[in-house]
């Protein structure tokens, strides 16, 4: 039987302290290991690994102590231990990204520029050659959506300039495999299945690249998907209209792009239940106060109702979206490889990028549901839509391990696979994501030691 459904059926994927006791003790490995390899190295630590150490243990000494579930009432002792699972997810991948990003704050801090400029009452920004901008007369302007800077003001207003992206980008990061957890609890998975899958979205994707290094252009994928992903719970979940259409509209202020998706919401809302045009009206709101916040801080940069700074950064002449870059970014998704030469490590990453299905092969159980489903059929619309508009691109995304372009449309691939998954990770399930794990670990520490090659 598929998991082409949205109702979770008594035990059939409830966590327990067991499987939180994990998490946390997986962090805390994490935490040790990371650290033996750091001195072993000579690197420094920083203070988010030390947090997240702390944490995990005092979490995983703290479970013990309390009472088990067979002594609560089963609701309750079921809505405590999904949360406490949700906690043990984040935990975990917080000290895993944290051990693995290394102590270096990314230089490509674009959105701490724009929190500090909001804090300072101007849209515009102090951008160093180095940072993509849009230059108008005097002024710099960044060209990444702005939800990213809008969460960063509060560190901007105590940190200043010193604020570290990448810290924020891990947190991120973390929440969005916490995220991705609580999602596949909607459906009518084992625990087995949602840890396979989980696992599988937080470190063979390169949602782990991208989330270390804490670029511009990461931290604004980062941030969409966390927005995608409560849109997307909240839609398999309680179904309300009002707070779907809010999380997805703050997905498009992150990633453009998926504004496209919300008629999808739209219909998967129907399909829930939502058949009055009352109901589905307030679905409007969310989007209507994004837009309205899209062309006020366009109009004050641009005086125009579109962000124009893309195209005012693009060399001149050149089409920033068109039939001609759909060859190059098409082969750059499904067909772009690695390089062979006869240096160690012998196997090379490109600076353009590897195919989707090169760093993370499970993606391919995204094509196992049955797309005669409604439901199974709107979703994989929805990753087609946000995925076009970068198949049509000027750039594939350079310089990058993987395909970058396309981190916003993984929640949907995600919850394809949850589809096609007959409730228990079937061995070539299990095969496919650790291949994957394997694959982005290689990216992740080829790019550290050795760089990504031309």
């Amino acid at each position: 039987m598929s998991t082409d459904v949205t109702e979770s059926h008594a035990g059939a994927n409830r966590p327990t302290l067991t499987t939180s006791r994990g998490f946390f003790a997986a962090a805390v490995v994490f935490a040790v290991v990371g650290y033996a390899v750091i001195l072993w190295y000579g690197w420094s630590l920083t203070r988010l690994d030390i947090i997240s150490a702390i944490v995990a243990l005092g979490a995983l000494t703290y479970s013990f102590w309390l009472p088990d579930s067979e002594r609560l009432i089963v609701e309750t002792a079921a809505k405590r231990d999904e949360m406490i699972s949700q906690f043990a997810v984040f935990v975990a991948f917080l000290a895993f990204y944290a051990i693995t990003a290394g102590s270096d704050a990314s230089p490509f801090n674009a959105h701490v520029r724009q929190a500090f400029a909001f804090i300072h009452g101007h849209t515009y920004i102090d951008a160093p050659n180095y940072i993509e901008h849009a230059q108008l007369g005097r002024y710099s302007y960044q060209l990444h959506p702005i939800l990213p800077a809008l969460l960063l003001m509060p560190f901007a207003a105590i940190w200043g300039m010193d604020t570290n992206q990448t810290i924020f980008s891990i947190v991120f990061g973390a929440l969005d495999v916490a995220l991705a957890w609580r999602l596949l609890g909607r459906l009518r998975l084992t625990v087995n299945a949602r840890t396979w899958l989980t696992v599988f979205f937080g470190a063979g994707t390169i949602v782990w690249y991208e989330t270390i290094h804490g670029t511009s252009w990461g931290v604004s994928m980062v941030v969409a998907i966390a927005m995608t992903l409560l849109a997307l719970d909240e839609t398999f979940g309680k179904a309300r209209p009002a707070i779907i259409g809010t999380f997805a509209a703050l997905a498009a202020l992150a990633r453009y792009d998926l504004a496209f998706v919300w008629p999808i919401y739209l219909a998967l809302l129907y399909l829930r239940g939502a058949r009055r045009i009352r109901e589905l009206a307030w679905f409007i709101p969310g989007c209507a106060a994004v837009a309205l916040a899209y062309i006020t801080f366009n109009e004050i940069r641009y005086q125009s109702l579109f962000d124009r700074g893309v195209f005012v950064f693009a060399p001149p002449g050149s089409h920033l979206f068109g039939w001609e870059h759909f060859p190059g970014n098409f082969y750059t998704l499904f067909f772009m490889t690695t390089r062979l030469d006869d240096t160690f490590p012998y196997i090379h990453p490109t600076f353009g990028g590897q195919a989707l299905i090169l760093t993370s092969p499970a993606f391919i159980l995204a094509l196992r549901p049955s797309f005669r489903r409604i439901q199974t059929a709107l979703v994989g619309v929805a990753a087609l839509i946000a995925m076009t508009p970068s198949l049509f691109y000027f750039t594939n995304g350079f310089a990058q391990y993987g395909t970058r372009h396309y981190l916003h449309t993984f929640p949907f691939l995600l919850l394809l696979m949850a589809f096609g998954v007959h409730r228990r990770a079937d061995q070539l399930t299990r095969i496919l994501i650790v291949v994957s794990v394997l694959m982005i670990a290689f990216g992740v520490w080829h790019e550290r030691f050795y760089g990504l090659n031309a």
